[in-house]
This record gives C-alpha cells, sequence and structure tokens, in this order.
C-alpha cells in the first residue's frame, strides 16, 4: 500500500497492478466495444443514478478517459466535456482561461515545489530521488487541476490525471510508467470543492497503450470511489464481494434483456404484443446465421420497414414467418416487443437491405455489443429448440408452440421447455501460473488454441467434470483444490450453458506430460504467459478470428505473420484468458 499525506486528507488507494490489456485497432465498432470497459460503465451508471455530473483534465492518458466514458450509451447526461493538457508549458489557453491557474501547474512542475505535505511513503526503495520527485510534481498538479476545473465547470466532479506512458521517460533513470489520479467534488450538503481521493498507479513497464488503458480504468474506478466519499448512502456497485463467496467475473454480468416471461401466458396481451407494427425481430437463417445492421450491432426490422417484406420470395411465406415468430422480450424504456424469426437458409438479402447482411452466429455474436450478443444467442437457442422438438419426447405426438412460442404442448397436453445443458470449460494452468494449457479441436483452424471443455455427465458435480476432462482431453491430472469458478455464457451451438473455471497441476507435475485423446483434441501445448498476451492482442486487432477469411485477409496483407491466436473477446474461453493474464 503506498500512502500520499494530504492536507486535504483525501482517502489513498494505490495499488500496483500489470494489466495485460491492449485496444484494438482495427474497427470502429471494436474499439467501441474496448473503450466502453467494465470500469466504465459503472461510473457512467453510478452517475446516472445519482443524476451527478463530471469533468475530466487528463495529460498522458491523451483522452482515453473521455473517450472511454463518452463510449459509455447514456453519458451525454452526465459528462459536460474534458481538456487534455498534455504539456502544461503550453497548455495555458486551454485551461478554462484560467491564468492563475496555469501558474500554479506550472510551479507544481518543479520538483522544488514538493513539500511534505505531499511526500509519497512506502516506494523509496523502487523509486530514484529524481524520479520521487518527479511523481510528486504531478501528485500537487493533479489537485490543482481537479480543484479548479471542477469549480470552473460547476460539475459535481472532476477527474485530473497525470503521469508518464512511455517507451521513453524524463527522467531518463525511470524504466516503467506511472499516474497520479486526483478526484475532486464537493461531499454531500456542502459547497466547497475539495480534494476527494487520490490516487498513484506503477506499471511495471513502457507500454504506452497499455498504460494509458491501466490509468483510465484506475481513474475510473477513483471517481466512484470518490463519489461514495462525498455520498456514503449513495447507491453504489463497487464493494468488494465477500471472499468466503462464489465470485464472477462475467462482462455481461448485467440484465440486459426484460424477457418480460410473466406475459407469455397472457393470450389478450401476448396478442397485442404480436400485432404492434413497432415490434422488432432478430432474424435466424437457418440454424447458424442471423441478421446484422453493423460490425457489432443486429439488424431489428420492424413491421413497419419495407425492407422485412423483401426477405420473403411470396406473401404465404411470409405469413408463415410471422406467424411462427418467438417472443424474446421487450427493449429499452418504450418496451418494444422484440421477435426472434425464422427464415430458410437460402434466403438473400435484396439490394434495399439498408447495409444489412447474414453473418455466422457462433463466430460474430461475440463481436456483438452486449446487448444484441445475449439477444442472438437467446433468439437462436429457440430457433434451433423449435426447430427440434417437433414432436412430443414423452408420447411422439405433434406439438403446437404457445406462450409466445417458448413453451411446446403435444395434443395429450404434456408441455415442455427449452432447456440447457450445463458444460464445462476450463483454464489449466501450472502451479506457478506462468504457463497455460491450450488446445486445438478438429473444428477450429490451425492458429487457433483454447480451453478445454466438454459436457457434464450425469450424476457429476462441476468439479469433477473439470477433472475428468482435462484428464480424457490431453491426460493431465489437475489439482482438485485449485478448481475455481470464474463465469459462465450461454452457448446455444446446439444448447449448452459453459460454465468457466480455472484450474492448476500438481506442484510436483511441473509443465505436465500431455497426452491428447485424437478424437476430440489435434493438438495441445502449454504456452508462456508472455505468448498467450501477445496472441490476445493480435486477436484483438484481427476480432472474428474463428472466421478464416478474416484472418487469411490479414495474413494476405502482411499485418499478422504469426502462429498463434485465442478465442475473440466476448467469448467465455477468453474470458479465462484474461482473468489469467490479469494475475
Amino acid at each position: 500500500m503506498i500512502v500520499i499525506r494530504s492536507p486535504l486528507r483525501a482517502r489513498a488507494l494505490y495499488s500496483l497492478r500489470h494489466v495485460k490489456r491492449q485496444l484494438s485497432s482495427t474497427t470502429n465498432s471494436q474499439q467501441q466495444s474496448s473503450l466502453a470497459t467494465q470500469p466504465f460503465q459503472r461510473l457512467v451508471e453510478t452517475l446516472k443514478s445519482s443524476t451527478q455530473t463530471c469533468t475530466i483534465i487528463e495529460s498522458s492518458c491523451g483522452g482515453l478517459i473521455s473517450s472511454s466514458l463518452m463510449s459509455v450509451p447514456g453519458s451525454s447526461r452526465v459528462y459536460f466535456g474534458g481538456t487534455v493538457a498534455y504539456s502544461t508549458k503550453r497548455a495555458g489557453k486551454l485551461l478554462c482561461g484560467d491564468e492563475e491557474l496555469h501558474d500554479r501547474l506550472l510551479k507544481s512542475t518543479s520538483p522544488a515545489a514538493s513539500d511534505d505535505d505531499n511526500m509519497i511513503v512506502g516506494v523509496e526503495e523502487h523509486l530514484s530521488e529524481e524520479t520521487k520527485a518527479y511523481i510528486q510534481s504531478k501528485v500537487k498538479w493533479t489537485q490543482e487541476a481537479a480543484l479548479s476545473y471542477c469549480k470552473h465547470m460547476d460539475t459535481d466532479f472532476t477527474i485530473a490525471e497525470g503521469g508518464a506512458t512511455g517507451p521513453t521517460f524524463h527522467p531518463e533513470g525511470m524504466k516503467a510508467g506511472f499516474a497520479v489520479l486526483a478526484v475532486a467534488g464537493r461531499r454531500s450538503g456542502q459547497d466547497d470543492v475539495e480534494i476527494l481521493a487520490q490516487k498513484l498507479v506503477l506499471s511495471t513497464h513502457g507500454d504506452r497503450e497499455m498504460n494509458m488503458r491501466l490509468y483510465a480504468d484506475a481513474a475510473a474506478e477513483l471517481c466512484v470511489e470518490a463519489m461514495n466519499i462525498a455520498n456514503p448512502s449513495i447507491e453504489m456497485t463497487t464493494e468488494q464481494p465477500d471472499t468466503n463467496q462464489v465470485q464472477s467475473t462475467n462482462v455481461t454480468d448485467k440484465l440486459y434483456l426484460d424477457r418480460s416471461s410473466h406475459l407469455r401466458s397472457d393470450a389478450e396481451v401476448m396478442k397485442e404484443l404480436y400485432n404492434r407494427s413497432d415490434a422488432q425481430h432478430v432474424i435466424v437463417k437457418g440454424a447458424s446465421e442471423v441478421l446484422l445492421g453493423s460490425d457489432d450491432q443486429l439488424s431489428l426490422p420492424t413491421l413497419e420497414q419495407p425492407f422485412l417484406g423483401t426477405l420473403f420470395e411470396t406473401d404465404d411465406a411470409k405469413k408463415e414467418a410471422l406467424e411462427n415468430r418467438t417472443f424474446l422480450g421487450r427493449l429499452g424504456d418504450e418496451q418494444t416487443p422484440l421477435f426472434a424469426m425464422y427464415l430458410p437458409e437460402d434466403t438473400n438479402v435484396s439490394s434495399d437491405s439498408n447495409n444489412s447482411y447474414f453473418a455466422n452466429t457462433r463466430s460474430r455474436a461475440p463481436m456483438l455489443s452486449p446487448l444484441h450478443n445475449e439477444i442472438a444467442l437467446t433468439a437462436t437457442a429457440y430457433v434451433n429448440w423449435r426447430d427440434s422438438h417437433r414432436f412430443c419426447t414423452r408420447c411422439g405426438s405433434p406439438v403446437e408452440f404457445v406462450q409466445g412460442g417458448t413453451c411446446a404442448k403435444c395434443t395429450s397436453g404434456h408441455m415442455a421447455w427449452p432447456r440447457q445443458d450445463p458444460s464445462i470449460i476450463v483454464l489449466v494452468t501450472n502451479a506457478e501460473s506462468t504457463h497455460a494449457l491450450l488446445a486445438r479441436s478438429p473444428r477450429h483452424p490451425s492458429y487457433l488454441y483454447t480451453a478445454l471443455a466438454g459436457f457434464v455427465e450425469p450424476g457429476e458435480n462441476m468439479e469433477t467434470a473439470v477433472a475428468r476432462e482435462v484428464h480424457e482431453e490431453v491426460g493431465v491430472n489437475v489439482n482438485h483444490h485449485s478448481i475455481n469458478y470464474i463465469s459462465s455464457q450461454a452457448w446455444p451451438f446446439p444448447q449448452s450453458c459453459m460454465i468457466g473455471f480455472h484450474a492448476k497441476t500438481n506442484a510436483a507435475d511441473g509443465l505436465a506430460s500431455i497426452n491428447i485423446d485424437p478424437e476430440e483434441i489435434v493438438d495441445a501445448r502449454w504456452f508462456e504467459k508472455e505468448d498467450v498476451y501477445l496472441a490476445a492482442r493480435d486477436t484483438d486487432m484481427m476480432g472474428a478470428v474463428l472466421d478464416r477469411q478474416v484472418v487469411e485477409a490479414q495474413q494476405a496483407n502482411g499485418n499478422w505473420t504469426g502462429s498463434l491466436l485465442v478465442p475473440s473477446k466476448g467469448v467465455l474461453a477468453r474470458t479465462l484468458v484474461d482473468h489469467w493474464l490479469e494475475e
């Protein structure tokens, strides 16, 4: 723990983390997905729920804090704007026209400006005197900037950031990046602006982009903490969970789709929803494709849009598709009905499609926004279930689909609902956690390695299934006490719910020998953490790496010459990998 002694008694929370993250650099949609990280989603939601506002002044992050906040839907309600004051000497005109602030910031950059009230303690063994003095100057800089901006902009909170990202540093003796963060604001019931929280983030490297991401996320987290200091009664979502409880790290841990299950059995309400002209539709083609409107959004045509009619060759085909829609739920404040609509595999998109196109659900759903990912998987699950359950599994008689298409009822009165089969997926590491065991199945491209997975058998618990599957597929024994639940994900291919774990081998085994089951696995290897990190970075640059054409295009252009990629973000296997990389 690193502490700053502050005359303002600001809460000082300092953490040393080496986070393996990098922004995607290919498409705007991928950038948006990478920008809206969990800390910023949490910050915007907390600001919105408390009807409070913020502004930002940043330096070494170069606008990443502002752009990350702006990438979260609804940020326009809470964000007033920001400034990038990269060079204090040249930034006078950017500082709200406050010449006195400019003078104070210039003075704060001088090592002589540091005093005992802003001394950093607890890291003397890590820093040279010159480096420590440089960091101390940023402590004062961020305090002055945060206080002045909060007053000038008249917002509830201001985030200030100052530091160094790399790869070269001043002072020259610095080998890794750092950032000092400060949040100014007003306590509940008070008019005076004060520093509520301050934080020093130390990196272990000089990778500019990774450091900027690290500092930005830390800034969002600190602002949420400062809001709690200003008003302890505010509804927060950042409390640390009980360490004795199972913890989930699912990036989609928020309920996005209102499934409105209570309406399904109300025939009159369902009739009204089915007839609404503004109802939106997830178009599922065959069993494996969905209609996209962009790289990260589904196309959700309504009955009012002529485009929907162009998907059908005849009026009878359109009538049949409309009658067999499945009610998925309602969207947004308007509670717009949402349905899944099935189309045959030979359906083509017309020239009047408004740039919509069909894409493979398995490879492209993880690239969608969290909401549209959930919608795509839900629609696919229902369409596949209805296609494979046309007859009663108890008596063999035909079924009709009732309750908005979510329930199958046979002529004998038996009723059945969709189910999910539990499957485990596990990232195995050695005892020291320096290497991960990744494998390639026959259906994966030669460059794609991932975590091990398999179905849970009758009578098994999840931990037993983890140990059994690892031993069966690669001949490795895991330490049962090391098996740790991480997260879960619906995966309707055909009808699984993936339950993700980490597990370690026994220390005595080192890098345990691998003996693959050739029926299940083509290849499996131990990979060093640094190699997996680089593979994750390359994966994020390309996007949908399950699509061979995407990777082949990058290879043809000379943009990628590597041999290892991992699953894309949005897939549970990647969540397991990222969780390990961030340890």
